[in-house]
């Protein structure tokens, strides 16, 4: 590899990091595009780059970018590398090392895109929804299910033993249930099919509160939200699809993002367009073909991985 070559892979590298932070703006994204266009080499080594988000595709960006300028040392190095990141940002790497250990030591788990179903020992069928995951345990006296991460669906079996469902936001017991559970970055949506269930946040757990079927709410390890009624969009995900209700493009757009790999952009100044539909999640790019055919926008396609809805003009 030359200087040029390796020059432009640690350009590419950061641009890679900024542009996945969450914090890049159009100003920002301009300027990469101009950098992209700007030589050959550049245009080479993103290729480089999304060749290998997949096997890089849970580290945070700023790790992804220390590891990437090692590339071209092969996979041994690669390896090394994200041993300097550990020691260099112990409080992010031990954040993101624990999630990502969890979720490939977890009895069940999902890839991106998937769902999976499994009957559980005792009994009690779980389905779990794209990039999920999830530890079982059961002995003579409790059954406890912790959702790692991602979004489950519950079929418990009734029994003396209660089920409980562990979240990192709380708690939900079940004697029976029919129930979904999704936990994100920010709270945990819980939502009953049948029967009933209580739920307890994280530092209220001596606060429990009978959701009953029909109903949902959202709660963080504070507090726990007003109920509300599920309606159809609830437990779409269980049949593939993403049943959109007059719901804000920027919320749709969030959501096929969960179900591609790659990164999946959205112009804000199209955020707030109400999108109304059924979307399949198995094929995310037929999805983005509907939106662009009914909507005034269009997609652009820098790769496979690299996709942005931009304004028509």
């Amino acid at each position: 590899m030359t200087e040029a070559q390796r020059a432009a892979l640690k350009a590419a590298s950061g641009w890679y990091a900024r542009l996945c932070s969450g914090a890049s703006d159009a100003d920002e994204q301009q300027a990469w595009q101009r950098w992209y266009d700007a030589d050959e080499q550049h245009r080479q080594a993103w290729q480089q780059i999304e060749k290998l988000r997949e096997q890089l595709g849970l580290l945070p960006g700023p790790i992804a970018s220390s590891t990437l300028r090692g590339v071209d040392h092969g996979r041994r190095r690669l390896l090394g590398s994200l041993a300097l990141v550990a020691m260099a940002l112990p409080l992010g790497w031990f954040a993101w090392h624990s999630d990502t250990r969890r979720y490939w030591l977890a009895d069940y788990r999902s890839g991106v895109g998937e769902r999976r179903q499994w009957q559980l020992s005792d009994g009690s069928r779980l389905m779990l929804g794209t990039a999920s995951a999830a530890q079982w345990h059961a002995d003579g006296q409790r059954r406890v299910l912790r959702l790692l991460s991602g979004e489950a669906l519950l079929d418990s079996v009734d029994e003396a033993r209660p089920l409980l469902l562990e979240t990192r936001y709380g708690v939900v017991r079940s004697h029976g249930a029919r129930f979904c559970v999704r936990s994100d970055a920010h709270h945990c949506q819980v939502a009953v099919l049948q029967q009933r269930v209580e739920v307890a946040p994280l530092h209220h757990l001596h606060d429990m509160h009978t959701l009953a079927a029909g109903q949902q709410l959202r709660f963080d390890a504070e507090r726990l939200g007003a109920p509300r009624a599920n309606d159809a969009a609830t437990t779409a995900w269980t049949q593939g699809s993403l049943l959109a209700l007059d719901r804000p493009l920027g919320e749709v757009i969030a959501e096929l993002a969960r179900y591609r790999h790659g990164v999946l952009r959205l112009d804000p100044a199209l955020a707030g367009l109400k999108v109304s539909g059924s979307f399949p999640l198995a094929d995310t790019d037929r999805a983005l073909a509907a939106l662009e055919h009914n909507l005034p926008l269009r997609v652009v396609r820098r790769s496979d991985y690299w996709v942005t809805l931009v304004p028509k003009v």
